[in-house]
């Protein structure tokens, strides 16, 4: 039998207070409340998918009830959100928001931010509203339009947003990697494919990201968010060395409550931390980063700063003119309810 070292209360009384202070400190610096199952998450999930429905309009727009500069852009992440987590074309959110959807579609089958530019189109909202028709079945509808989409590629391999209301960056990165996800996921290849990839991968800044326009919601994560998939659909030499130095960016920025927050000192009103974190974790799962650290203390930072009727605070969309405010939380809750859904799906399939 070998021998029992006998140890001093005083010496054990020291060593469990360390212990605490230790564990106190890590809570500090990790968060203030740590996730320990996916019922926190999916419980989160829920009371947010409930939210948006409750503020859907009569006619059947789930938009920011005060200002409805986005009305179209935000019931198509909105409707896709919940569809994702439950898809059923019969649930009333989802008829009411695909009926006002189809009512705002151009002569072309395209589609604007807004009823206010509903002859005119926006691409990046075009294309998120073809993945939403694909997502519900609706594959017929989304060719017409299709080919005009392709038609308006330029020769140089990108493509100009189309949005009246953008008049400063038509060709932000983010547009092209929207189209090619959208052409990527309906088999259909652009005339200038080869020329949109090499386009796209030479904006890469030197950080790793593809930089911010207060069009664009004046933050990197925005663009991160389609051009990854972009990166992961391609999966070439070429892409994967652009891919990897684009998630040492994402990862090196995330703060250590696990947050992402860009700041522009240039502009007065900024997105969130809960929207920028939302649209990294996003990009982070386009380039099919699994569960990993990361990712887990990100959606922990979600799950902590969700408001208490179901919604995420997303700032303010960061149009540099004071007297006009518009806030970003259908954004930031549409996308959190997809990062917890494709979280909560990874989890199960393991």
């Amino acid at each position: 039998m070998p021998a029992v070292k006998y140890t001093h209360p005083g010496k054990v009384l020291k060593s469990a207070c360390i212990i605490i202070v230790i564990l106190v400190i890590n809570l500090f610096f990790t968060g203030s409340k740590v996730i320990s199952n996916t019922e926190e998450i999916s419980a989160a999930q829920q009371k947010a998918i409930e939210f948006l429905k409750h503020i859907q309009r009569n006619d059947g727009a789930i938009c920011d009830t005060v200002n409805p500069l986005f009305e179209t852009w935000e019931t198509i992440l909105a409707v896709s959100a919940i569809y994702r987590s439950n898809p059923d074309t019969h649930l009333q959110a989802i008829k009411k928001g695909l009926a006002f959807l189809m009512n705002n579609e151009n002569s072309d089958g395209l589609i604007c931010h807004n009823q206010k530019c509903k002859k005119a189109y926006c691409l990046e909202t075009s294309a998120v509203y073809f993945n939403l028709l694909q997502l519900t079945g609706k594959n017929d509808k989304v060719m017409p339009g299709l080919k005009k989409i392709i038609a308006l590629q330029k020769p140089t391999g990108e493509w100009d947003i189309g949005n009246p209301d953008v008049t400063i960056q038509k060709d932000f990165p983010s547009v092209t990697a929207f189209v090619l996800n959208l052409l990527y996921n309906t088999g259909v290849e652009p005339v200038y494919k080869k020329e949109a990839i090499n386009w796209l991968l030479k904006k890469q800044t030197v950080q790793g990201d593809w930089g911010s326009g207060w069009e664009y919601y004046g933050c990197p994560a925005y663009a991160l968010w389609p051009i990854m998939k972009v990166l992961q659909n391609e999966n070439t030499n070429e892409t994967r060395l652009v891919k990897d130095k684009a998630l040492a960016y994402i990862i090196a920025s995330q703060n250590i409550d696990g947050s992402w927050f860009y700041k522009n000192a240039d502009l007065q009103k900024q997105t969130s931390a809960s929207l920028q974190t939302a649209l990294m974790l996003s990009a982070l799962q386009n380039a099919e980063l699994k569960n990993n650290e990361v990712i887990l203390k990100g959606i922990q930072f979600l799950v902590n700063n969700q408001q208490k009727n179901g919604n995420w605070d997303g700032g303010y969309f960061p149009i540099p003119e004071k007297r006009y405010n518009k806030q970003e939380y259908v954004f930031a809750t549409a996308l959190a309810i997809d990062v917890m859904h494709h979280y909560l799906l990874n989890n199960n399939n393991k």
